[in-house]
């Protein structure tokens, strides 16, 4: 054993101590020392961290054992909240005693989750009065809370509003890193929010993010984040399509009118902005016509004028700008505006042989994307500067190389769980059912999820890939699930609501879409089954993954298709065991298991559960555990 390992082992004994209900796992300790070993040598890691583990120390502790600045990076905010409110808390108060350790952690949002003191300042003093015109009774009301709340607040950020307040009043006082001009360049920039929460980044030595600042970090040369040795991506299965989202450029007409409207409040003249805002108007008009369309490079002659007509416009706007001599807070955000529009506008024509441009519906407006077919390019720096862990519960096959790494799926570090799933769980496949596609299935699916149900007496989260398919199920079967049994539907109340409700009626039962495959921890008796509807293949018309699959060849099935869905899979089966003492059965409804040769590529994330095609084995494990 190295002594970068014996250290880290050493602290996390002493943490493991410190903690209340804490235990010894030999996963976690085999984690620590592999992380420990590859902050000492400065290599990046891949390593399967099986559900109870105990990840997060596993990463953590040897961090600190090193002395090293690391940013986690997390999927979601929603993670990087459970990360601030429960982990980093526990172990600094572990970890306070212990002489010579430093440790001082911050949490670090995007611009736009902050509140902005200039944005603020404007609507009080009345300059931002037309904006608030035309715009419902509750939004200037909960705008004028927020207002009320900035004198109050010592963060000022989203999370921490106490009452509840929707997206257009939140947008009147924040701003995104396209407008704001920056903290030199503002009266507010030393009491700035934004600029604190980077201030408190800059002096600690765990910083917490998620993959979206991250991607924009890699995408802006560095500018949001402060220097740091280590990075880690936490539930890294999700790692490359969010740096593709943020590698990527959307158009709309209403952000260029939005661009416009900026231009507009700090001109005297209106002809420039006017025409501009003219422009996306065009701008939507064009893209209708290509709705549901990926287009080919160059693009169509209207599309292509229509761009680089407002290319054209947003520079003679910002040399109008650039000759202004008073220098005011929308002068400053008009300027920064227009130079990101224009940015985008000239990423969007120049494309490229990586970039797969398309255009979609968003709430009924059409939307261009340029998006990169790999992101193996916006990564290979990081690689090369940084030392890296890369985590999760499940590692996607030949996820590695598309990140740009040269680690096979054979060099991953898989650490087991501490869970006894041969005793705990079983994986029930029903090879009996009619396929997805047949007339027949509708019923025979209802029946089937109505039997598993009644086996378990509730306490299950039932996931559907479809929305029709929940809502045709949840109507045929809600009130004939079994005496006392409630079915709660996803979009019955709130996320949290919902899942309270869920874990503490043991009676009920939970219809969900994909939103719910992950991020669900609801451990004991309250979850005793997961049933998926069936494999949770990616979607055929998504024109990214299109390109992807063009490019495999005859691999694309399984190359593309295949590990996506065998993640997700994975994903959802893993919301059943939470603790060492639960129990529960995964149901998979879906015939092509029996038949298709990709069934042990699917499965690979829920290899370790027993398995079975026979309910009367469904029946006795609920039985057993009854007894």
């Amino acid at each position: 054993m190295t002594p970068a390992a014996k250290t880290a082992l050493a602290l996390l004994e002493s943490v493991i101590t410190r903690l209340e209900h804490a235990e010894q796992r030999e996963g976690q300790a085999d984690m620590v020392r592999h992380v420990a070993d590859a902050i000492h040598t400065g290599s990046t890691l891949v390593v399967q961290a099986g559900t109870g583990t105990g990840k997060t120390l596993g990463y953590l502790v040897p961090i600190l054992a090193a002395g090293q600045t690391a940013v986690i990076a997390t999927y979601t905010k929603a993670l990087q909240d459970q990360l601030a409110s429960v982990d980093l808390p526990l172990l600094e108060a572990a970890c306070a005693d212990t002489p010579g350790l430093p440790f001082s952690w911050a949490m670090l949002k995007g611009r736009n989750n902050y509140l902005c003191r200039q944005r603020v300042s404007e609507i009080e003093t009345g300059h931002d009065q037309l904006q608030l015109n035309d715009v419902p009774r509750d939004v200037v009301r909960e705008v004028g809370d927020l207002i009320a709340w900035a004198n109050e607040t010592e963060s000022g950020e989203i999370s921490d509003v106490p009452f509840s307040v929707g997206d257009a009043a939140w947008r009147k006082v924040s701003l995104g890193s396209d407008e704001c001009p920056g903290a030199a360049k503002c009266a507010f920039g030393e009491t700035c929010f934004t600029e604190r929460a980077r201030e408190r980044a800059r002096n600690a030595n765990v910083i917490v993010v998620n993959f979206t600042l991250y991607g924009l970090d890699l995408e802006q040369d560095r500018e949001f984040l402060p220097h740091h040795d280590i990075v880690v991506f936490d539930e890294v299965h999700e790692l490359e399509d969010v740096i593709s989202d943020t590698a990527s450029v959307s158009l709309t007409g209403r952000m260029i009118a939005s661009a416009a409207e900026s231009a507009r409040q700090a001109l005297s003249k209106q002809k420039l902005a006017n025409a501009l805002a003219k422009t996306g108007k065009e701008l939507d008009e064009v893209l209708g016509q290509y709705v549901g369309q990926r287009l080919p490079q160059p693009l169509p002659a209207d599309l292509e004028g229509t761009i680089s007509n407002a290319a054209h416009q947003c520079g003679l706007i910002h040399d109008e700008l650039r000759a202004t001599i008073n220098e005011t807070p929308e002068l400053l955000r008009a300027t920064a505006a227009i130079s990101r529009m224009n940015e985008s506008l000239s990423k969007v024509v120049t494309g490229g042989s990586n970039m797969v441009v398309f255009v979609t519906d968003v709430r009924g407006a059409a939307r261009l994307t340029a998006a990169p077919k790999r992101v193996d390019h916006v990564l290979s720096e990081l690689w090369d500067d940084t030392t890296a862990i890369l985590t999760s519960a499940t590692i996607p096959p030949g996820l590695p190389r598309r990140l740009g790494l040269t680690i096979e799926d054979d060099d991953i570090v898989r650490v087991a769980s501490p869970f006894d799933y041969a005793k705990q769980s079983l994986l029930y496949l029903a090879d009996d059912l009619p396929a997805p596609n047949d007339t027949q299935r509708p019923a025979k699916l209802q029946a089937r999820i109505r039997e598993l149900i009644s086996l378990s007496g509730g306490s299950a989260l039932v996931l559907f890939t479809s929305w029709n398919v929940l809502r045709d199920t949840a109507d045929a079967l809600d009130g004939k699930l079994g005496k006392g049994i409630t079915l709660y539907r996803q979009d019955d109340m709130p996320k949290k609501a919902l899942l309270a409700a869920f874990r503490d009626n043991h009676a009920s039962c939970l219809f969900a879409t994909r939103g719910f495959f992950q991020g669900v921890d609801v451990p004991g008796d309250a979850l005793r089954l997961v049933i998926l509807d069936k494999v949770p293949f990616p979607a055929m018309n998504d024109p990214l993954l299109d390109a992807r699959r063009d490019e495999a060849g005859n691999s694309a099935f399984m190359t593309v298709d295949v590990p996506i869905a065998a993640a997700s899979l994975a994903q959802a089966a893993g919301r059943l065991i939470r603790t060492a003492t639960d129990h529960g059965v995964v149901a998979i409804l879906d015939p092509r298991l029996s038949t298709k040769r990709y069934k042990s590529a699917v499965l690979y994330g829920v290899a370790h559960m027993p398995e079975t095609n026979d309910l009367r084995q469904v029946q006795e494990f609920f039985a057993s555990r009854r007894a």
